[in-house]
């Protein structure tokens, strides 16, 4: 009897699948004969409601070769493949548990039935459709904009689950893994602009940098993307480039420029990394809710995106649902966020960076308030000698009635 004890699984719900309902017999793998095993065809049986919930049969493609050859291949990858995917793991008895799950299908053969297993066919995995997050994300920022702006229930379920477990999140990297809740080192240089209005206005820009260039009172702040009426936050951006470029200046306008550092660590959520990251904890096919977290975890990799986008000048209001994950980022989350970086819409690969103010802050035009202090000697004018604009096409659509419609990412909900 081929049997594997819980000791040698490494897919840590299946690991206590067995550990918990498994009988004392030899293990196959380690020859202990102590520990609770599963047997082929118990592995066969709670693998084949799994493989089958979780992919379906690749469609057949038509290919053609180089010299006009044409043949039809199927998508996907083979059942054995499957089997170690969804195991997270490969055992030199492979070919029996291929057997055993296609011994553990329903299915009568002499019925006519055809079998969904087959090792000669190929299986692509179930596409997710994270479409209940997009309408979460959308019924949330209705809920702010007309109903409940203040103490929304659905924000705080919303923010609550989108960002439960985002410290595991982490990005690939050659040398070791990129953290997506990172922290902006001490020292780190942080740039800051605004449009100079007249050059009277710089002998105030120049005699106190930080209180003419950096956020406003409270009582001036204006709504933006990250902040309510009357709640000042700091927006620069990690490069001068890109700080200049969000301001959106006209030909020949002049800008002042500072130059702040942190100085302490900032913990902050990094979205430029969330397109691209995955759990340190692994995802288990055995677990009961795998589903869900696999389409948050899909959303989430799409959600800056949504954060980064430019608003539609008039439609300011759509600002409520960013300005309230980081109310909730700031306030609520545990533990909490002292900002968050994300794309520049203005500069490719530029990089924009928004910190919050502490609780505690009652002096606005000190940059303590934000972990972050001005570096001596760092402001600088300068001029807007020429602006440059690129273009993409956009893949439209005329449908069969006349409407024209525009691929978009906001249209996959």
């Amino acid at each position: 009897m081929t049997a594997v004890c819980h000791g040698c699984i490494e897919d840590s719900h299946l690991k206590s699948i067995v550990a918990r309902n498994g009988t004392r017999a030899q293990c196959s793998v380690c020859y202990g004969t102590r520990q609770r095993v599963f047997t082929v065809e118990e592995i066969g049986k709670l693998l084949e409601p799994v493989m089958r919930r979780h992919f379906a049969h690749g469609e057949y493609i038509r290919r053609c070769g180089d010299n006009d050859e044409e043949w039809n291949e199927q998508e996907g990858e083979t059942m054995s493949s499957i089997v170690q995917q969804v195991l997270g793991q490969y055992f030199d008895f492979n070919d029996e548990i291929l057997d055993a799950v296609s011994n553990a299908e329903d299915v009568s053969p002499r019925d006519g039935e055809e079998p969904y297993w087959d090792q000669t066919t190929n299986y692509v995995e179930h596409e997710i459709f994270e479409n209940q997050y997009y309408a979460e994300w959308f019924a949330t920022l209705q809920e702010l904009k007309h109903s409940r702006r203040f103490f929304s229930p659905s924000a705080k379920t919303l923010f609550t689950k989108l960002f439960l477990g985002v410290d595991d999140l982490q990005v690939r990297s050659i040398r070791k893994p990129l953290l997506v809740a990172r922290h902006l080192r001490l020292g780190t240089k942080i740039f800051r602009a605004r449009v100079s209005p007249s050059r009277a206005a710089l002998n105030d820009f120049y005699s106190n940098p930080f209180v003419h260039v950096g956020p406003p009172p409270s009582h001036l702040a204006k709504a933006g993307r990250m902040n309510a009426d009357g709640v000042a936050v700091f927006y620069g951006a990690l490069e001068e480039d890109t700080c200049l470029a969000e301001m959106r200046p006209a030909l020949g306008n002049e800008l002042v420029l500072i130059t702040v550092s942190a100085e302490r660590d900032l913990r902050v959520l990094d979205f430029t990394r969330l397109d691209h990251a995955r759990s340190g904890k692994t995802l288990s096919y055995f677990q009961p809710n795998f589903a869900e977290e696999l389409k948050k975890r899909t959303f989430l990799r799409k959600l800056h995106r949504l954060i980064s986008q430019p608003v539609v000048p008039g439609h300011e209001a759509d600002y409520l649902i960013t300005q309230t994950m980081a109310e909730y980022l700031a306030h609520v989350h545990e533990p909490p966020f002292d900002g968050v970086l994300f794309a520049s819409a203005q500069r490719a690969e530029g990089t924009n960076v928004v910190l919050f103010p502490r609780a505690d802050m009652l002096d606005e035009s000190s940059p303590q308030g934000f972990g972050i202090r001005y570096i001596d000697d760092t402001t600088k004018l300068v001029k807007t000698a020429t602006i440059n604009y690129s273009h993409i096409e956009q893949d439209v659509t005329i449908l069969d009635n006349g409407e024209v419609r525009v691929a978009d990412y906001d249209d996959e909900w």
